[in-house]
């Protein structure tokens, strides 16, 4: 019995929420789409219980959602508006208001599990985006003659002109193509959980600065529960995982400066490693990288997800621009300004988020006071913050 082989126009592998909204954006092309994913289903959703995977969705990534019919769905299951953000280093302090910039909210947090849920229910629904779910990679070959991308799998062989990598940080298809790949380990790890605060946190954003790393709460729909983001070195990390909860509840109020009054209650924390990765090349010809595949940033001002759907945005609108043209298949010079595009913004953010963790995270008396003094200065100018908010969320 011979091996199936199914042709597409474009194949995605990774059904995350890069992948699966760089379908959606394909879908009306009346191009064969597929999307591949090792994993596959639905996420479910539980109202009683808060993902420990959040993520802080900028008005541009929110725009998004919308234009792919997929917010008003997200809402109704949950997200929570962030009108403040409150950033302060010692005695330096910054404060950004959604109103003073002409802005209707600086951002939403949102659930992972809320995002993959919707999108991938709205995929599934789709006519036009073949789903196939639960198979194993197993190798990538290019078919010169056809100038086709073959992909072999415990499934068959998939074949397109164009096959997008949107398969996270540990990019299966990335490393087939042998594309090399830039990596800093940031010597920190993230501790993430749920926290329930004595006082309500007012849909505004915090972070403090400490020696050892910054510290996040983020807030959630309901009014005193907070997503936290603990970066520090992995030493430090994991001595606040082995902490019992009402420990951990004193050492993490005591970080935050009682900002929030006491630690009601701590639900189950994870930990994760922060490693700065790039990839040389997001394009080759025939294929492209999209998302965490491509770049991987601390998650010092939230921007991660962000690049990687502004990633999709622009690659889904010069691919349309393609067929819109009665091409047949997205030409390499095309993918080629995708890539120019991108990986300088994404260059530039990297290389900011940098600057910023080597400044607050030293503590040296002179630096130190100097950032504090920055921080004042910086609040008292209404235009240096409208700009660099206007940074933040476009």
């Amino acid at each position: 019995m011979g091996v199936s082989e199914k042709f597409y126009d474009v194949i995605i592998v990774g059904g995350g929420i890069v992948g699966l909204t760089l379908a959606l954006l394909l879908q009306h092309s009346d191009k064969r789409i597929a999307l591949l994913d090792k994993r596959g289903g639905v996420e479910t959703f539980k109202p009683e219980q808060y993902d420990v995977r959040v993520s802080a969705i900028t008005p541009a990534s929110h725009r998004l959602f919308e234009k792919l019919n997929v917010w008003e769905s997200m809402a109704a299951l949950r997200v929570s508006p962030f009108n403040q953000m409150e950033v302060w280093d010692g005695d330096g302090r910054i404060e950004f208001d959604a109103a003073s910039v002409g802005e209707l909210t600086l951002g939403y947090i949102v659930e992972n599990n809320v995002m993959l849920q919707v999108l991938w229910q709205t995929v599934l629904c789709s006519k036009s985006i073949d789903t196939i779910t639960h198979l194993n990679l197993e190798s990538l070959e290019r078919l010169e003659e056809k100038s086709m991308m073959a992909l072999h799998t415990d499934q068959g062989v998939f074949t397109a002109p164009l096959i997008i990598g949107a398969d996270g940080a540990e990019s299966w298809l990335r490393q087939a193509a042998q594309i090399e790949l830039k990596t800093r380990d940031y010597q920190h790890h993230a501790l993430v959980c749920t926290v329930k605060t004595e006082r309500p946190h007012h849909h505004t954003a915090r972070q403090v600065f400490m020696p050892q790393g910054p510290l996040a709460f983020l807030p959630l729909a309901e009014p005193d529960l907070s997503s936290i983001v603990w970066s520090s070195n992995p030493t430090h990390i994991e001595k606040l995982m082995a902490l019992p909860d009402v420990d951990f509840a004193s050492v993490l109020r005591e970080a935050f400066q009682d900002r929030l009054g006491a630690i009601l209650e701590v639900r189950p924390r994870a930990r994760f490693p922060l490693i700065r990765r790039h990839a040389k090349q997001y394009v080759q010809p025939g294929l492209a990288l999209v998302g965490d595949a491509a770049h991987t940033i601390h998650p010092l001002a939230g921007q991660g997800l962000n690049l990687g759907l502004a990633d999709a945005a622009l690659l889904a609108e010069l691919i349309l621009s393609e067929y819109a043209h009665k091409q047949e298949r997205v030409k390499y010079s095309t993918l080629r300004r995708y890539e120019r595009a991108r990986k300088a913004d994404n260059t530039q953010m990297l290389v900011t988020m940098d600057g910023f963790r080597c400044l607050f995270g030293n503590d040296i008396p002179a630096l130190k006071w100097l950032r504090q003094r920055g921080l004042n200065l910086t609040h008292r100018l209404p235009w240096v913050k409208e700009w660099i908010v206007q940074q933040t969320i476009r």
